[in-house]
C-alpha cells in the first residue's frame, strides 16, 4: 500500500481496509484508544478518508454515499478519492455523492500533501 507508506512517512497514522464494506464497518465501529463509549457519532479518530474508486465488494462511490449518510462528525470528514481512472463522469459522480477531492494515479507525495493542506490536515 503505497499511500499508507506515504502517510506514515508524513507522520500520519492510518487505518487500512481492504474493501469498501470493511472501510464502512470501521467507520461505523471505530476503535478509539482510551475513549470509552466512542461511537461513529462523536468519534474524532479520523481526520480524512482516502478511498480508491475501484474496490471489491463496495466501490469508493458507495463508500462515500454511505459515509455521508452517517450521523455526527464522521459524515463531514474530508473524503479524497484516488483512482487510475480519471474519467470525468466518475469524478462528477464522486462530487455529487460527497467526495471532497480527487487524485489521479500515479501521484507524488507532494500532491497528496497539497491536497491535505487544502483541508488543513498538514
Amino acid at each position: 500500500m503505497v499511500i499508507g507508506r506515504m502517510l506514515s512517512k508524513m507522520n500520519f497514522e492510518t487505518v487500512k481496509a481492504f474493501n469498501g464494506a470493511e472501510a464502512l464497518n470501521i467507520l461505523k465501529n471505530p476503535k478509539c484508544p482510551g475513549i470509552i463509549g466512542c461511537g461513529a457519532e462523536q468519534c474524532s479518530m479520523f481526520s480524512a478518508i482516502i478511498t480508491d474508486l475501484n474496490m471489491p465488494i463496495m466501490d469508493g462511490l458507495d463508500l462515500i454515499r454511505n459515509t455521508r449518510k452517517m450521523d455526527g462528525r464522521i459524515a463531514k470528514v474530508p473524503i479524497i478519492m484516488i483512482s487510475s481512472s480519471d474519467d470525468k463522469d466518475h469524478i462528477e459522480e464522486g462530487r455529487k455523492v460527497g467526495m471532497n477531492d480527487f487524485i489521479s494515479k500515479p501521484f507524488s507525495e507532494a500532491k497528496l500533501l497539497d491536497v491535505f493542506k487544502t483541508y488543513h490536515l498538514a
